[in-house]
């Protein structure tokens, strides 16, 4: 998509656009996360906590997901474009620091997604919880560096 892009404004507004639907999905993804905390704490229903489970696991894939194969190959692809050396290795050094909350993620997903045994739960979501914290981190740092440094190039 931002291969066929002719003007800086092109490509920011596609680059925008993604940031914004993908930032929306990690707001809506804490909003699951901290409503399961609350569900798993009031020992309430099991189907409902199986249900909002398997809903989080969906959104917790789908937005890592965006992540890997969206955003960081479009921040990428923006760095690429301005010939930012500098963001380029910088955001490698980043995506290779995200990998170890990736296996984090595909293992929490895996053991939850289809399982019912739910005993490990409230520390795996605490386990989960801390890499999350660390990954929207690492995001944020990856958006500064290989997007907002460009800010004065799309005027």
């Amino acid at each position: 998509m931002l291969e066929q892009c002719k003007t800086p404004q092109e490509l920011w507004g596609g680059v925008h656009r993604t940031l914004d639907t993908w930032f929306e999905a990690r707001k809506q993804l804490l909003v699951e996360y901290s409503s399961l905390c609350q569900r798993l704490q009031a020992q309430t229903d099991g189907a409902a906590l199986k249900a909002r489970l398997r809903r989080f696991c969906q959104s917790l894939m789908d937005y890592v997901s965006a992540g890997h194969f969206e955003v960081y190959q479009q921040l990428q692809t923006e760095a690429e474009r301005y010939n930012d050396k500098e963001a380029l290795v910088a955001g490698r050094h980043l995506y290779r620091q995200l990998q170890q909350c990736t296996n984090t993620v595909l293992d929490f997903d895996e053991r939850y997604s289809q399982l019912d045994q739910l005993q490990s739960l409230p520390q795996d979501l605490s386990k989960l919880g801390l890499c999350l914290e660390k990954r929207f981190f690492i995001e944020d740092s990856m958006v500064n560096i290989m997007h907002e440094t460009h800010r004065e190039h799309a005027a």
